[in-house]
């Protein structure tokens, strides 16, 4: 009976899913002001980066290294590590928005028991061999957001939920800039334009 209950708890923890869990071309930046060019992955908040596509992998964190960029055919997209709190290791969030204000977006997985999932469909995806309690598990992605400005120590996290009002956050963030804190009020813009709300911010309501 017991089992059939931890069947129907979902059961939510998180996992980093990085974008750059795959080699890529990359330039990392180190704290000393030092750069390198060469091929990097990123996984659990560490990175993987190597010189040649033919070198073994050297792993780096946050100990050294500032930031990283991956350059793609038309894009650059840009990791840096980040401190969320006073307690944990700071984190390698995407940058999205760069200004007085910049926006970072940290890449999430949720996995959680689902109880719709038969032991056969269980069995037909990881095989006899390996049923166990995540055999049963699906997974979602989330994306969390945050903002901070340039002397902020930390950043602040203005994810839209249940245990969260990304409104009240968000008007009490940019509370020194009436014209923007209306336009959010006058529900001008919403949570899918988070980009568009720090970008006004660093063009029109900058210090």
């Amino acid at each position: 009976m017991k089992q059939i209950y931890k069947s129907i708890i979902i059961i939510l923890f998180f996992i980093s899913l990085k974008s750059y869990s795959q080699t890529q071309e990359a330039i990392i930046y180190f704290k000393d002001g030092d750069s390198i060019e060469g091929f990097a992955s990123i996984k659990n908040d560490k990175i993987k980066f190597k010189i040649s596509a033919d070198d073994k992998a050297d792993t780096w964190d946050y100990e050294n290294v500032k930031e990283i960029k991956f350059i793609g055919f038309d894009i650059v997209q840009t990791y840096e590590y980040i401190k969320l709190n006073s307690s944990d290791d700071p984190k390698l969030l995407e940058l999205i928005v760069e200004g007085n204000v910049c926006l970072y977006k940290e890449e999430k997985v949720q996995f959680f028991t689902d109880p719709n999932i038969t032991k056969k469909t269980a069995i037909s995806t990881h095989g006899t061999n390996n049923i166990n309690n995540y055999a049963y598990q699906t997974e979602q992605s989330r994306e969390l957001f945050y903002v901070k400005r340039k002397k902020d120590q930390y950043p602040t996290y203005i994810n839209s939920g249940i245990l969260s009002n990304w409104k009240k956050t968000t008007i009490n963030f940019f509370a020194d800039c009436d014209f923007l804190v209306k336009k959010i009020k006058d529900n001008k813009y919403g949570f899918n334009q988070i980009n568009d709300i720090v970008e006004f911010y660093n063009d029109i309501c900058r210090e």
